[in-house]
């Protein structure tokens, strides 16, 4: 097996999880909409919404933990502890998907798994990955959270009646139980006998060279040593020997630059993905229909599906161009776009119907083509080993939270028309402006060994 099919293979797993962590965060967004169902029935507005904020209350919750355990356990095992909190909340889901306490019981564990396997894949990436394929990497674990993301969508809509009067054949629930069933199942088998162990943290754990460098040969697929990989190797003996002198802090020790850079790069993430959940969705992406109280909507569907091929798209030009122009490039039009629509409903009463959504549909395509793929990036090459645990979780844990206090702001704040081309007029400067930050910043470390890529980042020289 070539050096990329065997880290593929190793990172399956992953990818499987954030799938089906995507269908819940897709829950979380389309269930503002879901009322014609049973399940939404009779439960106050409070349990409601503490519903859609479960997911995220378990993912901030375990990150805490998994901040403080990370180096305790192997791989294999948190991510097997993943799938397995992933099955419990699918067995409930397809069992009682009416139930509301087990709805949202189970959608707390389904963020222990999301948590669990967001902060350690984007590590074990980060140190397993060849330099010249970290950021493909990154960028298929991201593209598997949008597909969880855009399935969901669709799910939500060939199961929910928009007006409740008789229950459909396959509740949404159910329908998700089955497939994150079925996907965290088959999960343990590649996260047990397909998972390498990181080099760097067999090095950093028990400083077993023997060990870290038969890890590394099966990495990068060969059958024995060869210059190029000793030459990574020494580079991550060296990184490792070198974390040894650093405390666990992140905010010390010159890991203030990349942490900031990082916690900015999500900053901007955060309000244009929430920007997305909260207004845009259904209230401008709906325009593209004409629709009444008994037709399905299928903006989010098409919307997620736009940003899941531009994803695709993604993985494919990321580590041919620089990472700052990517960034670049993609948050520019990005906020472009979104500011051309704040203008657009700010000045204008009567518009064309296709120019809301052409607009929207274009920022998303360009945010999922650079500003995510590249925040994920410097979250799995931006640290040293003894503290990219704990960087890495607390910027996750800011992303995460976050959701949660958008969607509590957005639950008290009616949306209207002035209201919401004030958003995007804010949100899109703030994003230009993060744009020309982080474009001076960035260092472009596509082909950089792990050493190589963490003193670019803490801006020292070799």
């Amino acid at each position: 097996m070539s050096g990329f099919g065997r880290q593929l293979s190793c990172i399956l797993s992953s990818m499987l999880q954030l799938f089906c962590g995507g269908m819940h965060i897709g829950w979380s967004i389309m269930h503002f909409y879901m009322s014609g169902n049973k399940w939404a029935v009779g439960i106050s507005v409070d349990e409601f919404r503490f519903a859609i904020l479960s997911f995220f209350t378990g993912c901030g919750f375990i990150i805490l933990i998994v901040a403080a355990t990370k180096q305790l356990l192997p791989t294999r095992v948190w991510l097997m502890l993943s799938a397995f909190f992933f099955m419990i909340n699918g067995i409930f889901f397809t069992a009682m998907p009416t139930n509301y306490g087990a709805t949202v019981g189970t959608r707390i564990v389904a963020g222990f798994g999301q948590g669990i396997c967001h902060v350690v894949s984007i590590i074990y990436v980060g140190e397993i990955a060849s330099r010249n394929f970290r950021g493909k990497l990154v960028a298929m674990l991201v593209s598997s959270i949008i597909g969880g993301i855009a399935l969901f969508t669709i799910l939500s809509m060939v199961t929910t009646n928009p007006v409740y009067i008789v229950e459909p054949n396959m509740h949404p629930n159910r329908a998700i139980g089955i497939v994150i069933l079925s996907l965290s199942t088959f999960a343990l088998v590649p996260a047990w006998f397909l998972v390498i162990e990181s080099p760097i943290y067999t090095l950093t754990t028990s400083g077993n060279d023997a060990l870290a460098k038969t890890n590394l040969i099966k990495l990068r697929g060969l059958s024995m040593e060869s210059p190029s990989m000793m030459d990574e190797f020494e580079d991550m003996k060296t990184l490792a020997a070198e974390s040894e002198s650093l405390s666990p802090f992140f905010l010390s020790q010159g890991n203030f630059p990349p942490f900031q850079l990082s916690l900015l790069i999500k900053l901007a993430n955060l309000l244009f993905f929430n920007y997305s959940m909260n207004t845009a969705k259904m209230s401008l992406m709906s325009l593209m229909f004409t629709l009444n109280v008994f037709t399905h909507n299928w903006a989010p569907s098409i919307l997620m599906l736009s940003k899941f091929v531009a994803s695709l798209f993604a993985i494919l030009i990321i580590d041919v161009l620089p990472r700052r122009f990517q960034y670049g490039v993609s948050s520019i039009f990005t906020g472009s776009f979104m500011l051309a629509l704040g203008i657009i409903l700010a000045t204008y009463d009567i518009v064309e119907t296709w120019i809301p959504p052409f607009l929207y549909i274009t920022a998303e395509v360009f945010n999922t083509f650079g500003m995510l793929p590249v925040s994920e990036i410097l979250l799995s090459e931006a640290f040293p080993p003894k503290k990219r645990a704990l960087s890495v979780s607390s910027i996750l844990i800011c992303e995460y939270v976050g959701h949660m206090v958008v969607y509590i702001i957005y639950f008290n704040v009616p949306s209207t028309l002035t209201n919401t081309y004030i958003k995007t007029l804010v949100f899109s400067g703030v994003i230009l402006l993060k744009c020309f930050i982080a474009m001076l910043t960035i260092p472009d470390t596509r082909n950089m060994y792990p050493r190589e890529a963490v003193q670019a980042y803490m801006h020292k020289k070799k």
